[in-house]
């Protein structure tokens, strides 16, 4: 019983001292997949942004990427989705990507950062694949969303964004 307590208020501890809802989001400058470009997070300042982290082994990211295609088509501006990707080798989310084109029959139509060193989710202290984090125009985490989102779920974030924008 003892232990089972101890794991609890570790966990409890854990997971308090992440950010939270209301913090200012910690800005990161990452390359593109294809190296081309560096982006901040506060060159998107004035923009409603959705970071979403990801892997290309991650099922979950699976379901809900070709989602995010829509929901990015959706907004022609106010709202920016930067997708972070975790995998050691960026080629292996650029081929994930390549399927989501396929599959979609669209471009990738947000902006796709790669973090092999994982600083990124370290400073977010991403405990699961995938999570995003909904940060209003001033730089503010107003949700953080852990796991996958179906197209309901979608439906719901972007009445988010719309409050936002």
């Amino acid at each position: 019983m003892r232990k089972i307590l101890l794991f609890i208020l570790s966990l409890t501890l854990y997971v308090s001292a992440g950010i939270s809802i209301g913090d200012q989001a910690k800005d990161f400058k990452l390359k593109t997949l294809d190296n081309k470009q560096s982006h901040t997070l506060k060159s998107f300042r004035g923009e409603v942004v959705l970071v979403n982290l990801w892997a290309s082994w991650c099922k979950g990211c699976k379901k809900e990427m070709p989602e995010f295609v829509g929901l990015q088509k959706s907004y022609k501006k106010g709202f920016k989705l930067i997708t972070v990707n975790l995998d050691d080798d960026p080629k292996k989310a650029q081929a994930f990507l390549q399927k989501v084109e396929k599959k979609t029959g669209s471009k990738i139509p947000f902006v796709s950062l790669q973090n092999p060193s994982k600083s990124v989710a370290k400073a977010y202290q991403c405990g699961a694949m995938p999570s995003s984090y909904l940060i209003d125009k001033q730089g503010k985490i107003r949700n953080i969303i852990v796991g996958s989102l179906n197209k309901d779920e979608i439906e719901q974030l972007k009445q988010e964004i719309n409050k936002l924008k």
